[in-house]
């Protein structure tokens, strides 16, 4: 990153309140973090609930630190150039949205209530194929995150793919108009944060507002087998739709879950695909789908997409196989949980090859608000459906998982913990070998410290 400070100040509306410390000074990096290495750098103090970035404004200079932002009209250290603003948190969209300007590359935005970061991952994965891509990395999706996620882009870069999450409304507006998508990804709408939203209809309202900063000639893809996406009428945008379905443009049949990765047969408007792909489940199926169907947008050949499909690897904690060196067979897909995204991790575990027993330790999908007892009485539900051994309900939420499992009188066997540490107890007992166990939680719930207590890894493993 190079850029002049008097432009960064134009861009963001800024008032310099010591402007012989301006010259032309160069920039050449943004952060938010004073704990950073920050040589160079321009400094956006953030406030929080808890926090307050101006506190850490003296202590810059010496880490190389040039110039600051304030919400406040005081120079707290007459050694760096300070630029006032009203709002921090708006500079620092306002100011990703003008970096992002100085670069023509493609750049696909992805959102959703399940599957943004696997979608983001196989998309980033097939145009790899052929070009070089950036993209967002672990969960740098927000309105902090994005910001800092775009400030990496560099000029060798030839195409970008940035996760675009939200809570409330309005959120999606803002990350959108600073990323400037030229292509708009919804993976489905689910009930995720319906709690701020109020319904399904709301969050797809939300997830709708990726068009506010698409390019007039941009496109959406979407989940055609979503209820809400496939009946999307009356868009300003043309509409690419994807699934499971024939009437669909980018469809996909011969769904077939293996031990380690998943085959499918893969029609487009002009090629077939066999792919082979190392991830379980058909919800990873819909991600390629996406993926293809961006990649055929940008003239890729079938080659390349096919060169970038194999070479897609899944992230830590989202269907993660693990050998345990007792003969078990994990699978981790802690990172986050939603009612979708249960349904789909316990189809995974029904069709996971398995000389033991299938064990589901399930937790607490959070920010479900009022809904949460239903949801999570849904999820046992259709756990009970499922061709699958037993249940451990682990959290206050999850008695409802086990409430739902018990009123459909299930064969399986289902126990309720009220903590982590009230199974992390039992576990051991619970767990023999030759057992497949899926663990699925909301990232709040840290499911990772049951997983890191329960075994060795096998050497060929690690």
């Amino acid at each position: 990153m190079k850029l002049l400070l008097q432009d960064i100040i134009k861009a963001i509306e800024g008032e310099c309140l010591n402007p012989h410390q301006l010259e032309k000074q160069l920039i050449t990096g943004i952060y938010t973090d004073s704990r950073c290495h920050l040589e160079g750098g321009l400094f956006i103090p953030l406030k929080g609930e808890h926090f307050d970035g101006h506190t850490f404004i003296p202590q810059l200079k010496a880490k190389g630190v040039v110039a600051t932002l304030t919400e406040v009209r005081e120079v707290l250290d007459a050694e760096l150039c300070t630029i006032y603003v009203q709002d921090t948190r708006n500079a620092l969209l306002q100011l990703a949205r003008y970096y992002r300007q100085q670069f023509s590359l493609p750049l696909i935005g992805i959102t959703g209530s399940v599957g943004k970061t696997s979608t983001k991952e196989i998309i980033a994965a097939v145009l790899s194929g052929k070009w070089q891509v950036h993209k967002t990395e672990g969960n740098y999706n927000n309105e902090i995150g994005l910001p800092l996620t775009l400030f990496k882009l560099e000029p060798y870069h030839e195409v970008a793919v940035i996760e675009m999450g939200m809570n409330h409304f309005g959120e999606i507006s803002r990350l959108s108009q600073a990323a400037l998508p030229d292509i708009g990804v919804i993976t489905n709408v689910g009930t995720s944060h319906i709690e701020n939203l109020g319904s399904r209809e709301g969050i797809l309202k939300a997830k709708l507002e990726i068009t506010d900063g698409l390019s007039p000639e941009g496109l959406l893809i979407v989940n055609g087998d979503n209820d809400l996406l496939g009946s999307l009428e009356k868009l300003t945008y043309p509409v690419i739709r994807y699934g499971l379905s024939k009437e669909h443009p980018y469809y996909a049949e011969n769904i077939v879950c293996h031990a380690e990765y998943t085959t499918a047969t893969i029609h487009t408007p002009s090629r077939e695909y066999a792919i082979q792909i190392a991830a379980l489940g058909e919800h990873m199926i819909y991600n390629t789908l996406a993926a293809i169907a961006v990649a055929e947008y940008y003239g890729l050949t079938e080659e390349e997409i096919s060169r970038g499909i194999a070479s897609y690897r899944p992230p830590k904690m989202r269907m993660h196989i693990t050998n345990l060196q007792e003969g078990v067979t994990l699978i981790n897909d802690a990172y986050n949980a939603s009612p979708d995204s249960m349904e789909a991790a316990l189809k995974v575990l029904e069709n996971y090859p398995c000389k033991g027993r299938r064990l589901a330790v399930l937790g607490d999908m959070l920010e479900m608000g009022e809904y949460g007892p239903e949801l999570h009485r849904r999820v046992g539900q259709f756990t009970s459906e499922c061709q699958i051994d037993g249940v451990c309900a682990v959290g206050e939420l999850a008695k409802y998982i086990a409430e739902g499992v018990w009123s459909k009188e299930a064969i399986m066997w289902c126990k309720h913990y009220e903590t982590k540490e009230k199974f992390k107890e039992e576990m051991k007992k619970i767990i023999h070998s030759e057992d497949v166990v899926l663990f699925k939680a909301s990232r709040g719930m840290k499911f990772e410290e049951l997983i890191d207590v329960l075994g060795k890894v096998k050497d060929d493993e690690k």
